[in-house]
């Protein structure tokens, strides 16, 4: 595990709130969703596009007959303030090719692998009222050029799935790693992107490292059973889910959700029945793997500085970048994905307050209060702490 000096490479004015200075166009997105802005110059041709609700997809973004080439010869870019317009009530949002807000931020996606745009609450769909609304129009509109390009450009940034564009290790290529912070016992618990399915490039690397450290217990956080059977497994990976070594426990990756707080609660109340060592992941072992490991992490004592280190390893994996490299794209991602997580397990609000916290204590209130009983929750801290023999 590489050390941050957290106070070294952490301006004061970042953990005073100072993530506003970093990406200051992140509150006009948030400060722009409950209003509307005025055009004020009425002579002026504004970037307008007219699509439809075709569907919503399994996390329950919306999708419309509407392709990025579209918005582009519209006249839209990536990083744009837009609004859009559905059954006359209009919504502010940013516009990018990934999902990069916080929890519950409004925003309008050209995902790469989505077959046309879509727009959703960050993590956990379009609410209920603009549900079910399948062949109703939409109006897409410019609000204000670039607005969120600071955004687009810090949190853009694209992985391949060829491993000869990687001068790493395989099972960085994998972003395969043991997790020791705290007094996480070695050897006890790994996270990797998905052993199970071949999309990214990476499973086969995940297989054989994870057969090389002897891990028995798989925790996945991205598949259904349906899905598991429909994949070509790399050896080891289908003698552990044919050994029924699998929890599955798939998730969004929104730690807010209650379905999050139920199925992982009950995942790992399962955890310690199974032998160790243990391996968590989804799909690339970033988002849902990343904030399943910071709270095992903070549980087994971790500190703020450890956990962070920990999930930009990821980073530096898939990108190349690290925080003495690249400090205001890791500013980004810890921000605006990590800490929302942390102060949501850890049930405070002020972000400058994170490297304050003593996460053992609050991590262990939040599984208390969401269905962990105390046996349940010293038994989860002894396999994970104590060497399996």
């Amino acid at each position: 595990m590489k050390s941050i000096h957290l106070k070294r490479v952490y301006p004061s004015t970042l953990l005073q709130g100072g993530w506003r200075a970093v990406l200051p166009l992140v509150l006009v997105s948030l400060l722009t969703l409950a209003t509307s802005c005025s055009d004020d110059d009425d002579t002026t041709e504004v970037p307008t596009l007219t699509g439809k609700i075709t569907s919503y997809d399994e996390f329950g973004a919306a999708l419309l007959d509407v392709k990025e080439a579209d918005m582009t010869k519209a006249g839209f870019t990536l990083g744009d303030l837009i609004s859009l317009t559905i059954e006359g009530k209009e919504i502010v949002m940013p516009y990018y090719d990934g999902f990069y807000g916080r929890n519950g931020e409004f925003m309008c996606v050209a995902y790469p692998t989505y077959p046309s745009i879509c727009f959703t609450s960050n993590n956990s769909g379009v609410p209920q009222e603009l549900t079910g609304l399948e062949g109703h129009t939409v109006i897409i509109k410019l609000k204000e050029k670039g607005a969120c390009l600071d955004v687009q450009q810090a949190l853009s940034m694209k992985y391949t799935y060829d491993r000869n564009d990687y001068p790493i290790t395989d099972e960085e290529f994998a972003n395969a790693r043991m997790v020791t912070a705290g007094s996480i016992a070695s050897g006890t618990l790994y996270r990797s992107s998905s052993p199970f399915t071949n999309y990214i490039n990476r499973a086969y690397y995940v297989s054989e490292y994870l057969e090389r450290e002897k891990v028995r217990t798989v925790l996945n956080l991205a598949d259904t059973e349906e899905k598991m059977l429909s994949y070509d497994m790399p050896p080891y990976s289908r003698t552990l889910w044919e050994g029924g070594n699998v929890i599955l426990c798939p998730l969004k990756a929104d730690p807010t959700a209650a379905d999050y707080n139920n199925r992982l609660i009950e995942a790992l109340k399962e955890l310690p029945s199974r032998p160790a060592p243990y391996v968590v992941h989804c799909m690339e072992g970033k988002d849902r793997t990343g904030y399943v490991c910071a709270l095992l992490e903070g549980l087994c004592g971790a500190t703020y500085e450890e956990i962070v280190a920990d999930y930009l390893i990821t980073y530096e994996n898939y990108f190349r970048i690290t925080l003495e490299k690249d400090p205001n794209v890791c500013y980004a991602f810890v921000s605006l994905r990590l800490n929302t997580c942390l102060m949501h397990y850890a049930g405070i609000s002020d972000e400058a307050q994170l490297p304050n916290v003593d996460f053992a204590k609050a991590f262990a209130k939040y599984l208390l209060s969401h269905g962990m009983n105390q046996q349940q929750l010293d038994t989860l801290i002894q396999v994970l702490t104590v060497p399996d023999m």
